[in-house]
């Protein structure tokens, strides 16, 4: 690779994981307000495989484009209006595509800096699925101390976080994943259930594992037609929060009869609209707990930027567990 080009996986048109091409690219220069990053890992966020199928109308993009939407590096190059202070300075960009290349164009505006004792890898998903699982819990669903907790892809990043925060709210929480392998992986975590979802009466089977047989809060990024269950297994005045639909499809409606009778809400949520400020009190106490190691970041595969195209099909196969990392520049990015 020549000092003016970088590798880059490239996507020219909306479709499966083989449409995620390699390229050689020239190498950008920043412009007014962003920042150049030699890039280091990249999270394996679900936005980029969803926005490469063209699933997220909130979330458009131009072709050609790089997917990576959450990845860390060093910034070596700044913009003309850009604060020079910023060079050399490891961060996390979340706000924009780039990451699956070895440099990538970032807005300044959308720059957080990777906080002392988190390394680059851990980085990359550290605050995407800790803030999530954070916000779901205390934010949106309002857990209160010693409530019932149902979380569906506990085997996801998303999942293992919220465990993490909610056992620290004193809850009981059960989690819903597919699999032996991935049923004993999310034990090892501490959940006080897990059930496998693959087991047809599944929903039996969450209802005997707490009192009263249903949930305060349930976190769901499925959604899909099994998502119908929550109505069940929600308790009178329990709140239901989807993140998402990995599922491939949204949550049926729900009966409106059941829900004036049980009294329970349904919401959503996205960390776009409830994200705290760098700095504040919620920030630095998340920080804390990852870097005093009260919370165990759910890292999965970490892979090298050629078999990103795997890496997708695995995760629309449903086999990956944790966050993967996909390794571009590693932790010696200059």
């Amino acid at each position: 690779m020549g000092g003016a080009t970088m590798r880059a996986i490239v996507v020219d048109e909306p479709g499966p994981p083989e449409v995620l091409q390699s390229r050689e690219l020239p190498r950008p220069e920043p412009g007014p307000g962003q920042v150049r990053l030699r890039v280091a890992f990249v999270g394996m966020n679900p936005v980029d495989a969803l926005v490469r199928r063209e699933r997220l109308d909130w979330m458009p993009v131009r072709y050609p484009f790089t997917p990576g939407l959450e990845h860390t590096g060093v910034v070596d190059a700044v913009g003309p209006d850009v604060d020079g202070a910023w060079l050399g300075r490891r961060v996390l960009s979340r706000t924009s595509f780039g990451g699956y290349a070895d440099w990538s164009l970032a807005p300044v505006r959308g720059l957080l800096q990777v906080p002392e004792g988190i390394s680059l890898r851990d980085g990359c998903i550290w605050r995407g699925c800790t803030y999530t699982a954070w916000h779901a819990l205390h934010r949106c669903a309002r857990l209160q101390r010693g409530e019932r907790l149902l979380v569906h892809s506990a085997a996801g990043a998303v999942g293992l976080m919220a465990l993490q925060v909610a056992r620290e709210a004193s809850a009981s929480v059960v989690g819903l994943c597919g699999g032996p392998a991935k049923v004993e992986w999310v034990r090892s975590f501490g959940f006080d259930a897990v059930v496998d979802y693959l087991d047809a009466g599944w929903p039996a089977l969450a209802q005997a594992a707490v009192p009263g047989g249903a949930f305060d809060v349930i976190l769901d990024g499925n959604g899909g037609p099994q998502a119908a269950h929550n109505h069940a297994l929600v308790a009178p005045l329990g709140r239901v929060l989807y993140l998402g639909a990995m599922a491939g499809a949204s949550p049926p409606p729900v009966p409106v009869g059941m829900l004036i009778d049980k009294s329970f809400s349904v919401g959503g949520m996205t960390l776009r609209q409830v994200e705290v400020a760098p700095g504040s009190e919620a920030d630095l106490a998340m920080i804390a707990a990852i870097r005093e190691g009260r919370w165990r970041l759910p890292v999965g595969d970490v892979v090298p930027l050629a078999e990103v195209a795997a890496l997708h099909r695995r995760l629309e196969a449903r086999a990956l567990r944790g966050r993967a990392v996909i390794e571009v520049g590693g932790e010696a990015v200059r």
